[in-house]
């Protein structure tokens, strides 16, 4: 016993000299340093994505996010993070990643980033993959939009007018079919009246 405890005073004090990395009690590795010259590198695929994403200044999003929205069943291959100024895409350890445009700020709290990736959802609607648009939106409905507060519809609505017009078409569509008349009429008014969608779905 003595020399566990040992063992552990020894890794405790690498640890705060910051020679090995703590993951969990009794559990210790020896970090790396990027080549971006970013600082220690992590080692699950999650801290990862979230290492990525606060270097990089964006959030997830796309299939491994739409994945976890239960809208497709399909793992991702590549992972998406969306950021104000997008970079190339690149290979972060095992890890591929793609950058897109975000129409929004990164937010600080949860409730916002789940909106605004149901908006991502929206857009991205033709390319979610295994399933098909009509799928998807009504996927994107019964689970996501359906459920809102109306303080958190009053949100969306909101955040969408950052978005591409055809987003904004969609969503309406949906508040209309969710018996939320105003909201769905406010995103219409934003709308140029000769502007025609083609839209792959029927919201009936």
């Amino acid at each position: 016993m003595e020399k566990f405890a040992n063992v552990a005073v020894i890794l405790s004090d690498l640890s705060k000299a910051k020679k090995v990395v703590r993951v969990e009690r009794g559990a210790y590795y020896r970090p790396k340093q990027s080549s971006w010259g970013l600082g220690v590198l992590p080692i699950y695929q999650d801290e990862q994505l979230n290492y990525l994403t606060r270097k990089l200044d964006g959030y997830l999003t796309g299939a491994y996010i739409y994945n976890k929205m239960s809208l497709t069943e399909q793992a991702p291959s590549i992972f998406t993070i969306a950021m104000k100024q997008p970079v190339r895409s690149f290979k972060f350890k095992k890890l591929s990643v793609e950058c897109v445009k975000a129409y929004v700020d990164t937010p600080d709290d949860e409730n916002t980033l789940y909106l605004i990736r149901m908006l991502d959802a929206i857009k991205d609607l033709k390319y979610i993959p295994g399933t098909t648009p009509q799928q998807a939106y009504d996927r994107i409905f019964a689970l996501h939009i359906s459920h809102l507060s109306q303080i958190n519809l009053e949100k969306t609505v909101s955040l969408s007018m950052a978005y591409p017009s055809r987003v904004r078409k969609i969503l309406s569509d949906m508040l209309k079919r969710n018996n939320h008349i105003d909201l769905s009429k406010q995103l219409v008014n934003t709308i140029c009246p000769t502007t025609r969608f083609d839209l792959p779905y029927k919201t009936t």
